[in-house]
């Protein structure tokens, strides 16, 4: 192994200790550095092995398979062009993802859910590891049975691993509802941005609680949990009196993030944070 990817290894987490309990680090798109290309196979057999919680978007194909990616469109992120939606998967071979620098990453190819999940079968899998599939959607568009039905051969064998997480809840439960052990997760902010009232915290917490059956996670923008706290209304305490865990998403280095939000997270009890670069992020809110 080169000295660099021994050094990943040792120096790369999956959580920190906060007040109330461990904090996991979710690797948004597998990344472990902000400048990474999303989806580096390397990076999903780490996680896997050191118990990361990790994360994948998935979009359906022309021909009803799901391709791991995050845009609808395959240019610029990819080395590819085309709308992913109509196209058929076999059509997309011989892609790759870029990195921030614009560049291929060989290490990141552009592959079905299927063919991203196979080399986990063969590898050790760390107890508290987990994958989480970010179901994407067209406006207007229903996940036909047979994309459902991909995905759940595509996971067979690894279905407590699975969580899956949308902003289109009816979906996401048609998915876990064909993988047996699956978790599932809400992300209520796209109805956030469509209703300006759920902005208002107690108001996003009833909207969440209409919706809790089977939801085991809350994805919410870290501002709006900021925003909940600094208006003195617990909002992540109070999802998890409802059995609901809070993850908070998506905390990068930069101008946005300073300590004194990242202190705010840690004392609203959220269990997961989602970032592209878990080392730094957890840097610093060690010395929060």
């Amino acid at each position: 192994m080169a000295a660099s990817e021994a050094s990943k290894q040792t120096s790369t987490p999956v959580a920190i200790e906060g007040p109330f309990g461990p904090v996991r680090l979710k690797w948004h798109k597998l990344r472990t550095h902000l400048s990474e290309a999303p989806f580096k196979l390397s990076n999903l057999a780490l996680g896997w092995q050191l118990g990361a919680s990790l994360e994948v978007d998935i979009l359906a194909t022309a021909d009803n398979r799901f391709a791991v990616l995050h845009d609808p469109t395959l240019g610029p992120s990819t080395t590819g062009r085309g709308r992913v939606p109509l196209m058929p998967l076999a059509s997309m071979r011989g892609h790759f993802h870029r990195g921030a620098d614009g560049a291929p990453d060989l290490d990141a190819p552009v592959l079905s859910l299927a063919e991203l999940m196979a080399p986990l079968r063969t590898l050790p899998r760390a107890p508290s590891a987990n994958l989480q599939l970010d179901l994407k959607l067209l406006e207007g568009h229903t996940l036909p049975d047979s994309a459902i039905a991909d995905a759940a051969a595509a996971v067979a064998g690894l279905e407590d691993a699975i969580v899956v997480g949308s902003h289109y809840l009816d979906d996401a439960r048609r998915l876990v509802a064909a993988i047996p052990q699956a978790r599932l997760g809400y992300d209520p902010m796209l109805a956030v941005s469509r209703q300006p009232a759920l902005r208002e915290p107690e108001r996003l917490l009833r909207h969440i609680e209409r919706r809790k059956t089977g939801v085991s996670l809350a994805y919410l923008r870290f501002d709006a949990i900021v925003a909940a706290e600094n208006q003195g209304f617990p909002l992540v305490a109070r999802l998890l009196d409802l059995g609901i865990e809070t993850d908070a998403w998506t905390v990068n280095p930069g101008a946005d993030i300073d300590d004194a939000i990242l202190r705010t997270l840690l004392k609203a009890k959220v269990r997961q944070i989602t970032t592209d670069a878990p080392s730094e992020i957890a840097r610093r809110m060690r010395l929060c």
